[in-house]
């Protein structure tokens, strides 16, 4: 989809966008989206009856159409997400399957956490707990799509079976580790599949909207909060994760199971890619594992 460009289909998208919103439309403008965990969308500005509007336009790519469905199901709930429009997944309007959104003005959540404001952290537990609380009945048909959900037993196991097609005796005492201390671990919650402060869109210190729900599902609700204080170690050590835990009811013990956990996981996946992870690498990892196991 590299080759795609809103200014070669301007009356294409005047006219699907047109349909969809029940009015004329004119594109004023569009430029491509940064990346994150999905191929880079397209910010529409437009004038929606006279009224200036903006849109993201996805275009096929892996989880479009889950995430339409998932965005349509959440609409309604008590939290702020975009509007999805005009699920084309014939690619009758454009050639391509696509949707569009409404684009969320604001700014990452990073940086006021990385920051250290206490609004920020705040906020950051308050839209997990509150995601990580939406049932199957909210989310009502969309529900049997997600599935039964991963656990974290089963991120270990996935991780484990690269190790013993190439094993490494590091990689077997972790698992063991694991295995052996293996806590009462929390069932599978909602969330939108990628819990990385950069999706969660604030505008005056409020949560203006959740964005990027293409890996939406069930998840062990721990491991998947846990993300940003993996990526930015920066952010450990403020009592935030143990803020969470309690606030969820689960015991903050178990967090350094969960970091082995991480660093297993981590690995396998730098070695899968033979890229690092962030600031990960495969030396990187090996070293926390070791000093993980030695801990522990």
């Amino acid at each position: 989809m590299a080759a795609f460009r809103p200014d070669d289909h301007r009356s294409q998208i005047e006219g699907y966008l047109g349909r969809c919103l029940g009015a004329p439309v004119r594109l004023v403008g569009a430029r491509e989206l940064a990346k994150s965990t999905r191929d880079a969308p397209w910010r529409l500005d437009v004038e929606v009856a006279g009224q200036a509007r903006s849109y993201v336009l996805r275009l096929e790519s892996r989880g479009i159409e889950h995430e339409y469905e998932v965005l349509r199901a959440v609409e309604s709930l008590p939290l702020p997400a975009p509007r999805a429009y005009g699920w084309d997944p014939g690619g009758e309007a454009l050639g391509v399957p696509c949707f569009f959104y409404d684009f969320v003005e604001g700014d990452s959540l990073l940086d006021p956490m990385l920051a250290g404001e206490p609004w920020a952290e705040a906020l950051y537990i308050d839209t997990a707990c509150t995601l990580q609380s939406i049932t199957r009945d909210q989310l009502g048909a969309v529900a049997q799509r997600l599935g039964d959900g991963e656990t974290a037993v089963d991120v270990l196991e996935d991780a484990y079976a690269h190790f013993q097609a190439d094993p490494h005796p590091l990689a077997d005492a972790a698992y063991a580790r694991l295995k052996d201390s293996l806590p009462a671990l929390p069932e599978p919650r909602f969330s939108n599949g990628d819990l990385w402060p950069d999706n969660l869109i604030v505008r005056d210190c409020r949560l203006a909207g959740v964005i990027d729900w293409a890996f939406a599902g069930f998840s062990d609700p721990i491991f998947e909060f846990l993300l940003p204080f993996f990526l930015r170690p920066s952010l450990r050590g403020r009592g935030i994760e143990e803020r969470y835990c309690r606030r969820m009811g689960f015991d903050p013990g178990l967090l350094p199971w969960y970091h082995g956990l991480e660093f297993l996981d981590s690995w396998r996946w730098v070695r899968v890619t033979g890229e690092p992870y962030e600031q990960h690498t495969d030396e990187s990892l090996q070293a926390d594992l070791a000093r993980w196991l030695s801990a522990s």
